[in-house]
Order: C-alpha cells, then structure tokens, then sequence
C-alpha cells in the first residue's frame, strides 16, 4: 500500500459534498415535492462527509440565488456565506465539546437559571428570521446523555412545520429507539474509487483507487483513520503492530510502551503544528486509528483461523475487548488506564 506525502491542501472553492449520489438525489427529489422537512437521522462511519453533506444542504435551503425547489446553491451569496460561516441566523448547531463525554443538557434547554429560554431546542422552535424555513444539526449524536434524548424527543416527535433537523452519527444502533422512530434514517456509505481519491485528497493525501478503497476497507470505511493510514507515520505504527499481535505470545508491556510512545508523539516533532488546545483530541484520534488497525488485524486473524475452531477464543475475545476500549475512548476514558488494561488483556487473551 503506498501513497504519496500529503498535498498541502483541498480546493477551498468546493461547494457541494464528495459522493452520496442516492443520498442527494433523495433529499431533491423530496425538495421538489415540497416535502422536505422534519427529523432527520444521518448515520454512516467517521469521516465521509456526513456534516459537509447536511451543512451544504443547508446552504441549498438558504440561498438567495437559487429556486426553493431546488437542492443547489451559488455558494457565494449572503445566504450561502452565512451557512458557510455559521452564522446565518435560521441555522442552529450543537456539537459534543472536547472536554464532555456527552452532549450537555444546558445545550439544548439551557442551564439551571435559563431553563427552556435558551439552547437548541429553543431555537429550533423560533419563527425564522430572515426567510420561510429554519435548518437545525445536531452533531455527535452517538453522544446524547439520557437526559438529552428525553429532552429532544418533543422536538422531534412534533418538529415545527418550518424546521429541518439532522440528526448526525455513526450508527443507528447507538441511538435509542425513541430517537430512531421519531426520525427518517439516512445510511450513508463509505466512498469508493474517484470519490474515495477525491475525499482522502481533502485530507491532504495523495494515492490512487486501488489504495484509497483498501485503505478506508482496512478501517472499516472510517475515512479519518484511512488517512492517517496512509502517512509514512501510519504505515510504520500499522507494521510495528501487526507484527506485535502476531506473535505466538502478545507481550502487554511491549504492547503499552508501544502504544503510550505512538500517542505521546502526538504534538512533537513532525506534529508541532497541531495548536496545544487541539492535542487532547489528536491524541484520541491517534488512539482510535490504532485499536482500528488492531481491530481489523484481528478480524484478518477470525478469518485465516476459521478451519481452526480452538484457535479461535482468544482471538474472539481480543477482537471484543478492543471494540470495547474503542467505545471507552469515545466515552473520554483516562488515556494511559484505557491502554495499559487494553494491553494486559490483549496479553491475556481471555477474561480475568
């Protein structure tokens, strides 16, 4: 698998989102009928252009220079350069902040002292300000505390008449059943040859389609870890890995000094730019590609051994114990607990 260095940049003059032809093509077509409108839930793994995908609908419903049946956008008008900037006033956001393990009850209602004045599903329910319709996303679904759901569950059960909300996550699955039968569901799939070029390009990796599908196949279709994949860095920690999992007997302090260097390396060196508020959540996200690799690789391992039924318990159990660290990183476990358990059980093999 090779790739070229990272490119410096994407086109900044883009407008409409890489892929999801059916998805588009779907939304136009309930445009066109006048029937747009009430929750919607967008589901499909990291790093696809879910958030681009519902941010350039958004732009389609606000712009000035286009018809109101139409999904399409100039991209430079006031309407479009407001959604572009964040902010148009009809277009309400909420997103996870990097320091909570869930959404926050005080962003969607308010805090204790302004209690329904303020949040989203307040401004949800606000008359538009500039024109006829209000677009709402709710970011990091998969993070919606109890309380956050009960809190939502008014607002999509009776959304106003001229609102549109997204809903965006990974997985349906991680949605309560209250949330996913009050919303239509939209799967969106990882992207395949040009696209999947053009989209790992926007992230400043150059390859062809051949790499660009194995690579987003390698992550289970998680675009973000596809290209951290494919740097020099990701291509060495992806070897030094496998090569550790591989042996007979997994040694877990090998395996931790291994993982606690790769992490710790995040923001030195080669990495200096990343802004020191933004370390935190890099560090995640290199913690998340590498029990990606571990996953697959394990996954790899179920498959070479299915002729082989008593090889297969501690592969089993070191393939679920690593979906489990991955939901605990999501869950903004303490990071060196989470590797050192993660690696003694590795080492293990079956539970204690």
């Amino acid at each position: 698998m090779n790739a070229a260095a990272p490119s410096p940049t994407a086109d900044p003059s883009r407008i409409e989102p890489i892929g999801h032809a059916d998805a588009k093509r779907g939304f136009a077509n309930s445009l066109a009928q006048g029937r747009l409108g009430g929750a919607f839930l967008i589901v499909g793994p990291p790093g696809i252009g879910k958030a681009a995908l519902v941010k350039w609908i958004a732009q389609c419903l606000f712009c000035d220079r286009t018809a109101d049946d139409s999904l399409s956008c100039c991209g430079h008008c006031p309407g479009c350069s407001q959604v572009a900037a964040e902010t148009h006033p009809d277009f309400v956001q909420v997103r996870k902040r990097d320091d909570r393990a869930t959404i926050l009850l005080s962003q969607l209602i308010g805090d204790d002292n302004k209690r329904g004045q303020e949040g989203f599903c307040r401004d949800i329910r606000l008359r538009p300000f500039r024109g006829t319709r209000k677009v709402a996303i709710l970011h990091d679904a998969d993070f919606l505390g109890k309380e956050g759901t009960n809190c939502l569950l008014k607002t999509l059960e009776e959304p106003p008449p001229d609102a549109v909300i997204f809903l965006v996550g990974t997985s349906e699955q991680k949605q309560l059943p209250t949330i996913r039968s009050r919303c239509q569901i939209v799967r969106l799939g990882p992207p395949r040859g040009a696209d999947a070029v053009e989209l790992l390009r926007l992230r400043g990796i150059e390859c062809d389609a051949e790499t660009a599908d194995r690579a987003i196949g390698l992550c289970g279709g998680d675009c973000h870890a596809a290209a951290a994949l494919l740097t020099e860095s990701g291509q060495g920690i992806r070897r030094r890995l496998t090569q550790l999992l591989d042996q007979p007997s997994i040694s877990g302090m090998a395996l931790t000094t291994l993982v606690t260097k790769e992490i710790d390396s995040v923001g030195k060196g080669e990495n200096e730019e990343i802004a020191k508020a933004a370390v935190p959540a890099a560090k995640r996200d290199r913690l998340r590609h590498i029990l990606t690799i571990a996953i697959h690789r394990f996954r790899e391992r179920l498959i070479e051994s299915a002729d082989a039924p008593d090889r297969l318990p501690p592969i089993i159990y070191r393939l679920d114990r690593s979906i489990v660290a991955m939901s605990q990183i999501q869950r903004n476990a303490n990071q060196a607990a989470l590797i050192e358990c993660w690696s003694t059980d590795i080492a293990r093999g079956h539970p204690a």
